[in-house]
């Protein structure tokens, strides 16, 4: 009786095994084709948070299935219709945090495969980590990014101040947003300075601390005076006068001929030949009596545009000698 129950029993098993071992024959295998992953943000999320994905962009993916099938799927990679796809919503109670981590598994189910094929990611292969910076708006006022250092006068940005959207992180403690690097155009040759009447069109920065961010508006109309390109210039042996009253009755002498001169650094346009600078004592500032004085300032009288490049110059130390009536009136003019 046993024999009877058992002898059908075991003839299906072998049956199914060679079906088995049949159609597995019949099974064709694609191994480790990359495919694109792309992730993205929730849709009512999505105004909220800037997503960065730390990981690989392309993961790859072992295929099996019958030769049909097969060819269908080598049809769809060809056309590049295959795409590892993730939609990532952030917890309630995470959505005002400035930045929110996970890690997520890739699953093949999301590829949209012919019937009957299905796919395998290596266990090694298929995490990647998300990270996702809360958005906000800030009014921030423009800076100025040149390279032309301090020769800019009279800076005029229109609209001086705009709406910034980036990660809560960057501007959460941003003071200003900078345009980008500008160089002027025009480059003065003498003395006098440019001034830029006409607005020039300058683009606002489109990141912060390395983190994009959007600007309403996007750019800035720039008017400025440009100034000289500047140098030194160190002028040696500059002679020291002496600005003396109507009618003086000193003779103004310096004690030795190193204090009657003065070696200067002035600042002034480049390209200029050396500047004609004046410097003298001033004796018409207060009332003068005969003898020594030790510790009058020196003054400097520059052209136009120049500045002294150094500290006020060293006192002089001079004798006022009386003259003689007669002599005064024989050194009238």
């Amino acid at each position: 009786m046993t024999d009877r129950v058992m002898t059908p029993l075991i003839a299906v098993g072998l049956a199914f095994l060679v079906w088995m071992y049949t159609r597995s024959r019949d099974l064709e295998i694609i191994d480790n084709v990359e495919i694109p992953v792309e992730v993205s943000v929730a849709p009512a999320q999505a105004d909220l948070f800037d997503l960065e994905v730390q990981g690989p962009t392309l993961v790859p993916v072992s295929f099996t299935g019958l030769p049909s099938r097969m060819r269908e799927l080598r049809q769809m990679l060809q056309r590049g219709d295959l795409r590892l796809t993730r939609t990532i919503t952030v917890p309630e109670e995470h959505l005002a945090d400035p930045r929110f981590t996970e890690a997520i598994r890739l699953d093949p189910a999301s590829l949209n495969l012919p019937p009957g094929v299905r796919g395998v990611i290596p266990e090694n292969r298929g995490r990647i980590t998300v990270t996702l910076r809360r958005l906000i708006e800030k009014r921030l006022p423009v800076r100025l990014e040149t390279t032309a250092g301090d020769r800019l006068e009279n800076v005029i940005l229109e609209p001086g101040e705009v709406l910034v959207k980036g990660p809560k992180e960057v501007l959460q403690n941003a003071e200003y947003i900078p345009t980008q690097l500008y160089t002027p155009a025009a480059r003065p040759s003498g003395t006098e300075p440019v001034v830029q009447d006409t607005p020039t069109i300058l683009p606002l920065a489109r990141e912060l601390s390395g983190r994009p961010i959007r600007t309403t508006p996007g750019e800035v109309a720039l008017r400025y005076t440009l100034r000289p390109k500047q140098r030194i210039y160190e002028i040696a042996n500059v002679p020291v006068g002496f600005l003396c009253p109507a009618n003086f009755r000193y003779r103004a002498e310096f004690t030795s001929d190193r204090e009657g001169r003065v070696t200067l650094r002035v600042q002034g346009p480049a390209g200029q030949e050396r500047p004609g600078v004046v410097a003298f004592v001033d004796l018409t500032r207060r009332d003068f009596g005969p003898g020594l004085h030790a510790e009058e300032p020196i003054q400097v009288q520059l052209p136009p545009g120049f500045q002294l490049a150094q500290e006020t110059p060293r006192l002089a130390a001079f004798r006022l000698v009386a003259v003689e009536p007669a002599n005064r009136a024989a050194d009238q003019p």
